[in-house]
């Protein structure tokens, strides 16, 4: 009697709730993205979606209100609607089922009287992301993609906007993108109409996203990489903001809404330049001589010497039996640290290296950022590899060798980069200070903050101006600067340091190496190029890295196209080179 009389009355007068009254869920818009000058580089496309009633309780009913769509958009697949339909219904559901997720305005504008004279048929607002410049800035803005099952387990909010953040700062912001669902309680009746107004609670609009990148810069570095393979990072070397930063080849944003064909997923996937690959975060590769200078400022704390010292640089040093050679036959004579720089002479960080010690080189380098993440706003960045005795220990099980040291000294070896740890690095040479390299520069109304480091030593900073003298003379010394021939027609002053990263071994007895061009395209050398601009005052780190490029001579050209057109644009407020 109690069950009677009780339970079942409780239970039944939940199932009459659930009858009479209906939630909607009102789903916030995402927010957009943008440039340094208020270019959308992300917004969301106005349309709307197709849902059927969710009473089409037999297949002969729903198929058809199928048909009646798919007469007036046959491209559409029929079974993928039915399957879109099937997932969602339940006797309990009581809202509309989307089967078409966004139609553009100008395709449903001629036909809304005919779609809405079916009762079945419900036409509402409905959004979809679009990226006006499609590849431009790809590995930085990344995309909002399909929602999985993982990602709605994980959020919410995804299971009613159907999409989520999947790379770039479209994945890094995510939450602030996609604002905060709302919802409304009504009443209904048999009919599902509503009669009375219950609650609800208010949606929150996604927050807009402020980048400190200029879409101006970025067609430049696009035209300047088009049919290469690389990298490529512009960085305000006081604050860590990126004004432009690529990796190439790039792919088309637009291609991920509402979910990449098979075909062309599967040409990203196996196109052996890796488009999908975010290479100046992501990407890893050592960072040949561009990293002398930060090795030079560990001589002189822990080498015994000052940028003045000179010792023999012979065309190679013997240890063990072995010869590990110069890049330059017959050597360099005596250099000291200025010179070293400026002709990038191997011997020297080979000899210096052995005296300074391998923990010491480590220990400052990992000041600088190397070994480690740089903290940059994207996802899944890479903190490179900085190798030291414990580490080899800990991959291999093997001993650390002088050879190993040697080769850690001009960038070689085990020794991994990224092109923004790079950029970073040079950041600091130039300000004396470690930014956090950053795109996103205000999140709705909020400006955000970010910290520069302080992290070298009295010594190391005193020492900053004769680092300096040395990319200088890289750039601008024809006898022996090893950049002189490549960037000559930059309109202001550079400070740089070029770097040409093996990827495969060369025999130490081999005097004279095979030529780049001569070699298969994947065992060419990486090109590297880094430098401060201007030279006085220095505004901006540039770091440039070609893949298989066949040396830094791939990179310097880049370079100076790069500090030319920024001139033009006026970023460097028209100085002149020779000032």
């Amino acid at each position: 009697m109690y069950f009677l009389s009780i339970k079942s009355n409780i239970y039944f007068e939940k199932i009459a709730q659930r009858n009479t009254e209906k939630t909607e869920i009102l789903i916030p818009i995402r927010g957009q993205i943008f440039d340094r000058h208020q270019q959308i580089l992300a917004t969301n496309d106005l349309g709307f979606s197709i849902a059927l009633s969710p009473f089409l309780n037999s297949t002969k009913k729903l198929e058809k209100q199928i048909d009646f769509i798919l007469k007036y958009f046959p491209t559409l697949e029929r079974e993928k609607l039915i399957k879109e339909y099937k997932l969602e219904y339940s006797p309990y559901n009581h809202s509309p089922i989307v089967v078409v997720p966004f139609v553009a305005y100008e395709q449903i504008q001629k036909i809304y009287t005919q779609l809405t004279q079916n009762p079945e048929i419900s036409i509402t607002p409905s959004t979809k992301r679009l990226y006006p410049y499609n590849a431009l800035a790809s590995h930085i803005i990344g995309y909002a993609g399909s929602a999985n099952q993982s990602d709605i387990a994980k959020d919410p909010v995804a299971k009613y906007t159907k999409i989520v953040g999947k790379s770039g700062i479209e994945r890094k912001y995510n939450q602030e993108l996609q604002g905060e669902l709302g919802s409304k309680k009504v009443k209904v009746n048999a009919l599902n109409r509503e009669v009375d107004f219950l609650s609800s609670r208010s949606l929150v609009n996604g927050e807009d996203i402020h980048t400190s990148i200029d879409v101006r810069i970025q067609t430049i570095l696009d035209r300047q990489f088009s049919n290469k393979s690389g990298a490529v990072v512009i960085m305000d070397v006081q604050n860590g903001e990126i004004l432009g930063a690529g990796s190439y080849p790039e792919y088309n944003l637009n291609d991920f809404v509402g979910g990449i064909s098979h075909n062309k997923w599967n040409m990203l996937l196996d196109n052996p330049y890796k488009p999908l690959l975010n290479k100046f975060a992501n990407g890893t590769f050592p960072p040949g001589s561009v990293v002398k200078m930060g090795i030079a400022l560990s001589f002189i704390e822990h080498g015994g010497i000052d940028e003045k010292t000179l010792i023999d640089t012979p065309e190679f040093v013997e240890l063990g039996g072995r010869k590990f050679r110069d890049w330059k036959v017959g050597g360099h004579g005596k250099s000291d640290m200025i010179k070293a720089i400026k002709e990038s002479v191997d011997v020297y960080f080979y000899i210096l290296s052995q005296k300074a010690g391998v923990e010491n080189i480590a220990e400052v380098l990992k000041k600088m950022g190397f070994g480690e993440k740089s903290g940059v706003d994207l996802p899944a960045e890479s903190g490179g590899i900085l190798p030291t005795p414990e580490w080899k220990m800990r991959q291999s099980g093997q001993q650390w060798f002088v050879g190993d040291t040697i080769n850690i000294s001009i960038g070689q070896g085990a020794f991994l980069a990224t092109p923004i740890q790079i950029a970073r690095y040079t950041a600091l040479l130039a300000s004396g200070l470690l930014p956090t390299p950053h795109f996103a520069t205000k999140i709705g109304e909020k400006i955000l903050q970010y910290p520069s480091l302080d992290i070298l030593t009295p010594l190391q900073k005193s020492k900053l101006p004769a680092i300096a003298q040395g990319m200088y003379q890289v750039c601008n010394d024809p006898d022996g600067g090893t950049a002189y021939r490549y960037v000559r027609g930059s309109k202001i002053k550079l400070a740089c340091k070029t770097g040409t990263a093996q990827v495969v071994g060369i025999p130490q007895e081999i005097k004279r190496r095979v030529k780049e061009e001569d070699m298969a395209y994947f065992h060419r050398s990486h090109g590297w190029i880094t430098a401060f601009v201007p030279y006085k005052n220095p505004k901006y780190a540039i770091t440039i890295l070609v893949e298989h490029g066949g040396g830094s001579r791939s990179a310097s050209p880049i370079l100076v196209n790069i500090v030319n057109e920024m001139y033009d644009l006026g970023y460097f407020n028209k100085e002149k080179k020779n000032d």
